[in-house]
């Protein structure tokens, strides 16, 4: 739709604000009793502005328009929000902006003057278009007009046309006479009407479609909308009098109306999965915008948003750009495992299964960059590790999913997670079978290192996580490190690391549980994190340093004891917060040692809630006894989280507990 007023000057503005107050309330008295005007004068002068060349683009009609006491807010088919301010002050020299029929900026002094055209080095600036410009002013300290054309990055002063007097806001009368930049602005037949002010001046008629709408929310507006990889997110849009719609997006991204009755207006927006082949630069770079062009009749609008995928850790650029990566305090990067078989695998379209690189006679170590959320990576049978195993989700904003069907054996090397969700729903089975790592395959000394599961979820624990198989060839390992994970347990009376009645306890050396979320929506007993047993008399005692430390233990009661052991040099249970029901009817004990030793003990910093009997340091069956002065633990008045959510395994902690606990993102 052409606007009839488009050939002329328009919009007559007062101004706007002062950059330097304190000089002018330093100046004369005259000019300090305009400080508060100019501040006004400036703020209008360029809202009045950026209105103006909304309104100046063709087709740009009103959807809705709100009349105050000294200015009406519009709010435009493109889903913007103006001001027109429509009063000046007699005592201010205003300039009077305006476009001319050639579509350039103009300003008019003295309602007596021609409109010259704004510049910019000597040549004169659009209003619209790709070389378009809007023009932000200001008032320096000394009272002197400013024009800036890079949203008020740099300044420059505005000058008398053909001379260098600099123009002043506080000029000697030769304002306007006017109290009103428009002579009325008046509603008729739903249009809205400016009579502008001046001599021959326009009048302007601008529809206002009020049964027409298509627009976000204006909080959607406000900033980018940041999506994770393949996340889907719905935004209920305000829709009025829309007969056809059409959607744009970037590539890889989808957006689309709902179909659900009652929900027609809500748009459903999924980013991109994280494939590689899906992040392509228009999605991988910059913001883009996702755009609905509506129609009703001859009228249409296009309503928009940003969108763009987080800032994301992509694991398999990080090595290959010869960077650290560390899991569970080991670091790996290109040099140390420059021979390693190295794969990129997408559970995108499928299941994909790792059997192929398991094997118990591995030439090499081998390196997995997992992607894609939509399906699984199993293993089937019984698997060897017989080299090193490191298993990586390839980005840090996505979990992919590793389902094993049967047991792995730990026989030479290392076994190291990072990212990802290790789901046990189908480790139930009997014997072996059912223990997600053993030992089995350990016949030397030394021969299998580390166990480091970092930054992962594991979900569905119904038997150990890690099972020495108690025998006398099997050995163990040196480290086992748990940390940053979520850890779902399903199931009562089970050891999360279970020693059993291993009788090679001089094999494992140190065992680091940190920052863990360990949770079940129900209270389950006798729920250990690391357990020995007696029946058997080790052939090396044991020399274990143990330290589980800013933990969140949610329905997890150790009255079987949480850590249960031989012998050991230290043990540090510290920061940690344990949530029990307090109907539960059970009492719980942080350690015991079943053979007389003497490791160093820290025990005491923790919080507990719960149980309707008494929380506990030691067993009374320990030989250690620490600490001496008294063996109950006093617990939490109140509960030490305030919100619990089962499904994703989030628990808020209280702001009394703060520094306790962990705190996973």
């Amino acid at each position: 739709m052409k606007k009839v007023w488009s050939m002329f000057m328009l919009l007559a503005v007062c101004l706007v604000a002062c950059t330097n107050i304190d000089d002018l309330e330093d100046d004369v008295d005259a000019l300090k009793k305009r400080v508060t005007a100019l501040e006004t004068q400036v703020r209008d002068i360029n809202s009045n502005t950026e209105a103006l060349r909304e309104l100046y683009n063709e087709g740009t009609f009103i959807t809705n328009i709100e009349e105050k006491s000294d200015s009406y807010t519009l709010t435009l088919s493109n889903g913007k929000t103006v001001n027109l301010y429509i009063k000046n002050d007699n005592n201010l020299l205003c300039p009077i902006i305006g476009i001319d029929s050639e579509g350039y900026w103009t300003v008019l002094y003295n309602k007596n003057e021609t409109p010259e055209r704004l510049t910019v080095n000597g040549q004169p600036v659009k209003a619209n278009g790709e070389s378009g410009k809007t023009p932000t002013f200001n008032v320096d300290s000394e009272g002197y007009w400013q024009v800036s054309y890079d949203e008020g990055k740099n300044y420059e002063y505005i000058y008398k046309e053909g001379t260098t007097d600099k123009v002043s806001a506080t000029g000697d009368g030769s304002a306007p006479a006017e109290d009103k930049n428009f002579k009325s602005v008046t509603v008729e037949n739903n249009e809205l009407v400016l009579v502008l002010a001046g001599e021959d001046a326009p009048t302007i008629r601008i529809p206002i479609i009020s049964d027409f709408e298509c627009s976000f929310a204006a909080e959607d507006l406000e900033q980018i909308q940041e999506f994770s990889a393949g996340e889907t997110k719905e935004f209920t849009m305000t829709m009025r009098g829309v007969k056809n719609t059409m959607i744009t997006a970037p590539e890889g991204w989808s957006a689309k109306f709902s179909k659900k009755a009652g929900k027609e207006n809500v748009l459903i927006v999924t980013a991109p999965a994280s494939s590689a082949k899906m992040m392509t630069r228009a999605t991988a770079d910059n913001s883009t915008d996702i755009a609905i062009l509506a129609t009703s009749g001859k009228y249409a609008m296009i309503a928009k948003i940003q969108v763009s995928i987080k800032n994301r850790t992509d694991y398999k650029a990080d090595f290959d750009h010869g960077k650290d990566i560390t899991i569970g305090g080991i670091t790996i990067n290109n040099q140390i495992y420059s021979d390693a078989d190295i794969q990129i695998l997408d559970a995108t379209d499928a299941d994909v299964a790792l059997d192929t690189y398991f094997s118990a006679t591995m030439s090499k170590p081998v390196i997995l960059f997992l992607t894609g959320t939509a399906h699984n990576f199993t293993t089937t049978g019984v698997k060897s590790i017989s080299n090193d195993v490191i298993i990586i989700g390839r980005y840090d904003d996505e979990q992919v999913t590793l389902r094993p069907i049967n047991c792995w054996k730990s026989c030479k090397g290392k076994l190291l997670f990072k990212n990802i969700k290790i789901d046990l729903s189908d480790l139930n089975g009997g014997s072996n079978a059912g223990y997600f790592i053993n030992n089995a395959g350990v016949i030397s000394k030394g021969d299998f290192t580390d166990i480091c599961i970092d930054n992962c979820l594991i979900a569905n624990v119904l038997k150990p996580i890690y099972y020495d198989a108690a025998q006398k060839t099997y050995f163990g390992i040196d480290n086992i490190s748990v940390q940053d994970t979520r850890i779902e347990v399903n199931a009562i009376k089970i050891a999360l690391i279970n020693i059993y009645k291993g009788f090679n306890l001089g094999d494992y050396k140190t065992f680091n549980f940190k920052n863990n979320i360990v949770y079940s929506q129900t209270p389950q007993e006798g729920v250990q994190i690391l357990n020995w047993a007696t029946g058997n008399i080790p052939l090396s005692d044991g020399v274990l340093s143990a330290e589980i430390i800013n933990n969140t233990f949610v329905n997890m009661i150790g009255s079987n004891i949480f850590f249960r052991y031989q012998k050991g040099t230290s043990l540090t249970i510290s920061k940690n917060i344990f949530d029990v029901s307090p109907e539960a009817e059970f009492g719980s004990y942080y350690y015991s040692f079943l053979e007389s030793c003497t490791p160093q003990i820290d025990v005491t910093d923790n919080i507990v809630y719960g149980l309707t009997k008494n929380w506990n340091y030691y067993h009374t069956s320990s030989l250690v006894k620490e600490p001496t002065s008294g063996n109950n633990i006093t617990k939490h008045a109140t509960a030490p989280i305030t919100q619990y959510d089962y499904v994703n395994g989030i628990f808020t902690l209280a702001s009394d507990v703060a520094g306790y606990g962990a705190t996973i993102e």
